[in-house]
C-alpha cells in the first residue's frame, strides 16, 4: 500500500534547525507516494513574532518542497468533529483532519496532542524512524 505523510508543524520547524531524526524524517517522506502539509501549518511556521531573516528562508526552502494543502470545509467538518470528542486545539484539530482527509500518516514530535483520534495514524520519528 503506499504510504502518504503530512507533516506537523514541528517537524518543519526541528529539520530546520537540524535535529536529526526530523531531517531524516523528511528525507524519508520525500521518498513516499505523496508528502503535504496543512495551511495552519504554515501559519504557525511563519507567524513566530521572533522568526529572523535568515530562519525564514530556510523554512521556505524546506516548506517550498512539500504539497500545502488549504483548509477546506470538509477539513473543517472533521476538525469539527475531533474536537467534540478530544479536548483538543483547533489548529491541531485542523492538522488532524487534513491528515484524515488526505489519507496520511502525520509525522509529529507531539504524539500525546493527537492520541485517541479515530481513523489517525501518528508516527514520532523520535521514537520511531520512519526508514
Amino acid at each position: 500500500m503506499p504510504v502518504r505523510y503530512l507533516l506537523d508543524t514541528n517537524i518543519i520547524i526541528e529539520a530546520v534547525a537540524s535535529s536529526q531524526p526530523a531531517v531524516e524524517a523528511l528525507h524519508h517522506a520525500t521518498m513516499s507516494e505523496w508528502v503535504g502539509y496543512s495551511a495552519i501549518t504554515r501559519l504557525e511556521v511563519f507567524g513566530y513574532p521572533d522568526l529572523s531573516l535568515e530562519e525564514e528562508a530556510a523554512l521556505k526552502v524546506v516548506i517550498e518542497e512539500f504539497n500545502e494543502i488549504e483548509v477546506t470545509s470538509s477539513i473543517i467538518d472533521r476538525a469539527i468533529t475531533i474536537r467534540r470528542v478530544k479536548r483538543i486545539k483547533a489548529p491541531d484539530a485542523i492538522i488532524a483532519a487534513t491528515a484524515q482527509e488526505m489519507r496520511a500518516t502525520l509525522i509529529t514530535r507531539n504524539i500525546t496532542d493527537f492520541t485517541a483520534i479515530e481513523g489517525l495514524a501518528v508516527v514520532n520519528p523520535w521514537t520511531t524512524p520512519l526508514g
